[in-house]
């Protein structure tokens, strides 16, 4: 008997923990200054059942994220209006798309533009903080060596976020 309560509580508690994990909802956005290249390559990630999910409540209809080709579109064109980067006076950088893809658990988007000749970065990032006023994207901008973060929630995705390149 004391063998059946203890499965019953690992059982439980992992299952708990599960539904705990899936409340945090998150996607990791990489700017990474190349010089060889003179780009700024972006990617962005999303765990796939937070993209599909969120998705499916945006768009009606879509279909099955990890192998639907015109889903993927629809999510990755979702992804690029809700990202904006700009330059200290204001001007868009404007981003390529370079592709997409499921790797795993994961959703890639890929952008690029050339490098700017500015000395800030200003970024937005409001995917899927309509559906979930706890949806973080954390942004990380690597540049000759070093790495800024910002984290962008629902309560403050109104404004730009500056980032110094210095």
């Amino acid at each position: 008997m004391r063998h059946l309560i203890l499965i019953c509580i690992l059982v439980l508690g992992s299952y708990a923990s599960n539904s705990i994990g899936h409340q945090q909802k998150e996607a990791y956005i990489s700017l990474l200054f190349n010089p060889r290249t003179g780009n700024i390559e972006v990617s962005h990630r999303f765990l796939l059942h937070d993209a599909e999910h969120g998705l499916g409540l945006v768009l009606d209809g879509a279909g099955d994220l990890s192998v639907d080709p015109l889903t993927q579109r629809k999510f990755s064109e979702y992804v690029q209006q809700h990202f904006a980067v700009a330059s200290d006076d204001n001007e868009p950088i404007v981003l390529e798309s370079v592709g997409y893809e499921v790797e795993g658990k994961y959703f890639w988007v890929y952008q690029e533009a050339k490098i700017p000749n500015t000395e800030t970065l200003k970024l937005r990032h409001s995917a899927l903080h309509e559906l979930w006023p706890t949806q973080t994207n954390h942004i990380n901008v690597e540049k000759d060596g070093w790495v800024k973060s910002v984290r962008l929630q629902k309560e403050n995705d109104s404004g730009w976020h500056t980032i110094r390149l210095d």
